[in-house]
């Protein structure tokens, strides 16, 4: 008898003959190795640390949770290959995305195919919006929301503030916010908005700064990603400009401010978004994030960890009423019974509807302090519907 037949014919362990149990299977576009990916890909890394402590702890319904990761570098056609790639594969739904100008063909894909589509951060166009198109979700940011609180706060940070000139990607979602925000500065009392484009990838700012310095703004806001603003804000506070820096979250997180804004700065710069960042913020989760992350070797989690660690929530939420197999429309029927409380990530529980399938999120405002290094919040959350109308 061979060595291979007899290991074959030995008595089976008690554990032998057990199946694991059949995963669930979710797909994550996401721009890891393009022109966006230090934006992009910080998302996926808080994902991935919340599905590990849920697998350690059991998974879902016992069943482990599996990330389809797909690299789509923000390009579209890999983008879509990358949608038809998954859904061959099997996958419940689709998760992440990358740059905004595929947000639009991507949902239109996954629609084609019944897959349930959930944008993360750091934004999402206003698909997700009411009415509500099926299969189409968003836990980023909307920018046509989230332009209405950054239209606002300009007046919260320049209070006698008459110009404002917002820096957008050529790109339909940045130039939206961009758009917005004027619209919203101007309903605060500004005179005069100004939008300023530069292409996808954009790295050298210094005409930018010129043209910015020859309107002579009282506020300079943006929708860019964080390598841009990593090129923005260090020109902007060397030149004459001595106004205020607005800065949307979208996953620039809070040391790319710190590093571009010298000691001693003129320029006055602030940060908004939806998720706690740094050490902001207090509760079950916002604490669970920080030690998942400590054991990563990520000394400070910023907005863009909390953004997926909420996107790992939502999906947990979800998957537990997802009956059977859970197929893209089991899926999609799910997510729009979504209800969770973050934990103290975000300011607003993450509730979609059969109508709404990005809900109410809420906005804070941060002031950096350019001596002390450090960031202290400026009044309470803004709250705002996915209607674009402010809260109580």
């Amino acid at each position: 008898m061979s060595p291979a037949h007899a290991q074959a014919s030995a008595p089976s362990s008690p554990s032998a003959g057990l199946t694991k149990p059949k995963p669930y299977r979710i797909g994550y576009l996401v721009d890891a190795s393009g022109t966006e990916q230090a934006t992009i890909r910080p998302p996926l890394d808080g994902l991935n640390l919340y599905i590990a402590r849920l697998n350690r702890s059991g998974g879902v319904n016992g069943r482990p949770v599996e990330i389809v990761v797909r690299d789509t570098r923000s390009n579209l056609q890999r983008s879509l290959d990358a949608v038809g790639e998954l859904s061959r594969s099997g996958v419940s739904g689709i998760a992440g995305l990358g740059i905004s100008s595929t947000h639009g063909a991507v949902y239109a894909a996954a629609q084609k195919v019944a897959l349930p589509v959930i944008a993360a951060f750091p934004a999402n166009t206003p698909f997700v919006l009411p009415p509500a198109r099926p299969n189409a979700f968003g836990v980023g940011l909307a920018f046509n929301v989230t332009g209405v609180v950054g239209g606002r706060l300009a007046r919260t940070v320049s209070p006698d503030g008459k110009r404002l000139v917002c820096v957008a990607f050529e790109s339909s979602g940045s130039v939206q916010a961009c758009d917005t925000v004027g619209r919203s500065a101007r309903a605060a009392g500004f005179t005069q908005v100004d939008t300023l484009t530069v292409p996808v990838g954009h790295a050298d700012f210094r005409v930018i700064v010129d043209r910015i310095n020859a309107l002579k703004p009282d506020v300079v806001t943006d929708c860019l990603g964080r390598a841009q603003v990593m090129a923005l804000l260090p020109a902007l506070t060397a030149s004459p400009y001595q106004g205020v820096f607005l800065s949307m979250d979208s996953a620039i997180g809070e040391q790319v401010l710190r590093d571009g804004t010298p000691r001693g700065s003129k320029v006055t710069v602030y940060s908004y978004g939806r998720y706690v960042s740094g050490n902001d913020g207090d509760g079950e989760q916002v604490r669970a994030l920080r030690e998942a992350a400590a054991a990563a070797g990520i000394a400070a989690p910023d907005a863009s960890h909390a953004a997926g660690w909420v996107m790992g929530l939502v999906l947990r939420d979800a998957l537990q009423r997802c009956p059977g197999d859970c197929d893209g429309p089991q899926l999609n029927a799910a997510l729009e019974s979504v209800d969770v409380d973050t934990g103290g990530l975000t300011a607003q529980r993450v509730r979609f509807t059969h109508g709404d399938h990005y809900g109410p999120t809420a906005y804070r405002l941060y002031r950096f302090d350019a001596d002390t290094r450090t960031f202290a919040a400026v009044g309470d959350w803004i709250r705002i519907g996915s209607d674009g109308h402010l809260l109580p």
